[in-house]
């Protein structure tokens, strides 16, 4: 009886040793193939980190690594700068993509600037986002996208835009040599204007609201005139712009009109009824008929869609169209 059970017990025993052989010879080839998934995930990870070199950029809202080269770049305020220095965005806001100019086709639209389709920037996997001026809470949701950098717009003229744009893409050569291109298109055109008009004309640009009446200073409609051309403002204009050179435009009172007076005018107003009311009820007062642009009939009606945009491509739109009145026989 002792002998069976002594039997029965080195049977189990042998049956239990047998069951934790194949337990151990089963789990650690289990646990050593999640490990070797794991690191192969690791390694790949690490691999694609190396080939994207990064570095620190400093902007608006701090320090942010961003790649060396970017290469997939998504942007709410910079695709003509961007395109001017050889990249073009992969996204970017609905407003300029506003245009039938070739450079932008293919551009995919990621929203307005009130409403950011952070959706589409997602899918678009962008390496780099560069913006313009936008609230913390929207760059806090874009650096969960990718590496977000801001350019405050009103913090350069366009040819300080074109070169902060070189500098976060790492393309500083084609900033400079566009500056270059473009000093010498606008020497061109100058002489041409030059030219036929000959020196020291004043210049002014007059815009008319429903309630006000503006004198442009030398940022969008301004810049074209009087930076990119090298014309000369009235002179009190210059007096304002050289207290602040990103200088938008001086409100004025009618009264005040014939100290902006220039030998010619460009005038522009804001589309509808009002306005339109306002300017005829101008265009008959003595201040108006008295000016020197009107009297000797140089004034030209320009297109506030054409000439208040403020990127390269705008600007070069807005120059030929200046350079056209400017030469014409009237």
């Amino acid at each position: 009886m002792k002998k069976n059970v002594f039997i029965c017990m080195s049977i189990l025993l042998f049956v239990l040793a047998l069951a934790a052989c194949g337990k151990a010879e089963t789990n650690p080839q289990a646990t050593s193939n999640l490990e070797q998934n794991g690191a192969a995930s690791q390694n790949e990870k690490a691999s694609n980190e190396s080939t994207t070199e990064t570095r620190v950029y400093k902007h608006f809202f701090g320090e942010t690594k961003i790649p060396v080269n970017p290469e997939k770049v998504v942007t709410l305020q910079y695709a003509s700068h961007m395109l001017k220095v050889g990249l073009k965005p992969i996204g970017a806001s609905s407003h300029l993509l506003e245009t039938t100019d070739a450079d932008f086709k293919g551009i995919e639209d990621v929203g307005s600037a009130d409403q950011i389709n952070y959706e589409k920037i997602v899918s678009l996997q962008p390496d780099l986002i560069i913006a313009g001026d936008i609230e913390k809470e929207v760059y806090d949701k874009l650096t969960k996208i990718a590496p977000t950098v801001v350019v405050p717009w009103m913090d350069h003229d366009v040819f300080g835009h074109v070169e902060v744009i070189g500098d976060i893409l790492n393309r500083k050569q084609e900033a400079a040599a566009w500056k270059t291109d473009f000093d010498e298109k606008m020497k061109t055109a100058k002489d041409q204007i030059i030219g036929k008009i000959g020196e020291g004309k004043t210049f002014a640009i007059y815009r008319v609201d429903p309630k006000q009446f503006y004198v442009y200073g030398v940022r969008n409609m301004g810049f074209t005139l009087y930076k990119a051309l090298g014309l000369t403002p009235p002179a009190l204009v210059q007096k304002e712009i050289a207290k602040d050179p990103n200088l938008w435009a001086v409100p004025i009172s009618l009264e005040v009109l014939p100290d902006y007076d220039a030998d010619y005018v460009f005038l522009t107003l804001l589309e509808g009824e009002d306005t339109t009311k306002r300017l005829d009820e101008i265009k008959q007062s003595s201040l108006w008929k008295n000016l020197t642009a009107v009297k000797d009939h140089h004034i030209y009606d320009i297109s506030m869609d054409t000439w208040l945009g403020y990127t390269p491509h705008d600007i070069e739109v807005q120059i030929k169209e200046a350079v056209q009145f400017l030469t014409q026989d009237k």
